[in-house]
């Protein structure tokens, strides 16, 4: 609003004003945007430093307004700083401070930008990077596409594949204390569940989400479609439930229980008789509480304590007490 109003007194503040001497004399802009911008500086209390920080805009947006610029011009000029690559080192320029020379501009390359962790409470962000700022070699990594080498792939996973459906559950108990070092006594957990105790929080959050996908899904039902294409043509869609699906829900790095809900709530609004659910087993062979709650609310049958190739392998062929599936569906890796 304020700007809507500085671009109005642009053209229709009267002559002699503050407000228009501020517009044509622009020694005076300068001066008072130097003094308001000094005097924020040296403000430290809470109601001192709005003061002038407001004074500071205001007289900053006439500066626009005089030019021409509007806070959409402000707001294009602040993404295409944050998308440079290239950084300034933040040194303040000798007129206002004495100080040493400032150090050259680093360039990191993103082909060895440090990459970390984000640390507690702070903000994750994408990196975005500008294409008239990268330099050939940049730009060829960005876009270089995963090699996938499905061959090497498939000669790791073969063995796996292979002994799993060859030699079952002792197969799965293996690979499991291989892959998760998890030594486990059994492979599977059949319903009932041992309901685990949650945090209230986490218990409320997970039953909104169980709600909202069930109510979304359950839409899905109404009815067959049917169509006359053409005199004497009839196309129609409808829904049969898969009897036994295997859902993959990961859980060694990250409690996924959402992908639980996203997999398990339509398997269960579908009517699919068997729901097996795979994850891998925690440090101490348990399975993830928030897990082992979803799997409780969307009628699971049974949940095969692994993952990786072993567990898919598990849900194609069966095993002793693996039952085997029709369908696989969930997320996962090239392996």
């Amino acid at each position: 609003r304020l700007a809507h109003t500085v671009a109005e007194r642009r053209d229709s503040a009267p002559e002699g004003s503050y407000t228009g001497r501020l517009f044509s004399d622009a020694a005076l802009l300068r001066a008072k945007l130097l003094e308001e911008a000094s005097e924020l500086a040296d403000a430290s209390e809470h109601a001192d430093v709005a003061f002038e920080a407001a004074d500071l805009l205001y007289f900053a947006m006439v500066k626009c307004a005089a030019h021409g610029v509007t806070l959409a011009d402000v707001e294009r000029s602040l993404d295409r700083k944050h998308l440079k690559v290239t950084r300034r080192p933040g040194n303040a320029k000798p007129q206002y401070v004495s100080a040493a020379a400032a150090p050259a501009p680093v360039r990191t390359s993103i082909l060895s930008a440090d990459i970390r962790p984000a640390l507690p409470g702070e903000q994750i962000r994408m990196r975005v990077f500008a294409d008239g700022e990268l330099s050939a070699a940049e730009r060829a990594a960005l876009i270089q596409r995963p090699i996938i080498d499905s061959g090497e792939i498939m000669r790791r996973v073969r063995p796996i594949v292979d002994a799993v459906r060859a030699n079952g559950d002792a197969a799965v108990l293996e690979l499991t204390e291989k892959f998760d070092r998890v030594r486990l006594d059994r492979v599977v957990v059949r319903a009932p569940f041992d309901v685990p105790e949650l945090a209230p929080a986490v218990r409320a959050a997970i039953d909104q989400a169980y709600a909202n996908v069930r109510a979304f899904h359950a839409a899905q039902l109404d009815g067959p479609l049917s169509i006359e294409t053409m005199p004497g043509v009839k196309c129609s869609r409808f829904s049969r439930a898969i009897e036994r699906v295997g859902l993959y829900v990961p859980g060694g790095s990250a409690v996924l229980p959402s992908s639980a809900l996203m997999l398990g709530v339509p398997a269960q609004v579908a009517g699919c008789r068997e729901i097996v659910l795979a994850t891998p087993p925690r440090p101490d062979g348990s399975i993830v509480p928030e897990v082992l709650y979803v799997a409780h609310k969307v009628g699971a049958t049974a949940i095969v304590k692994a993952g990786g190739a072993q567990a898919i392998a598990a849900m194609a062929y069966g095993t002793e007490t693996v039952p085997k599936v029709d369908k696989i569906c969930g997320p996962g890796n090239q392996y």
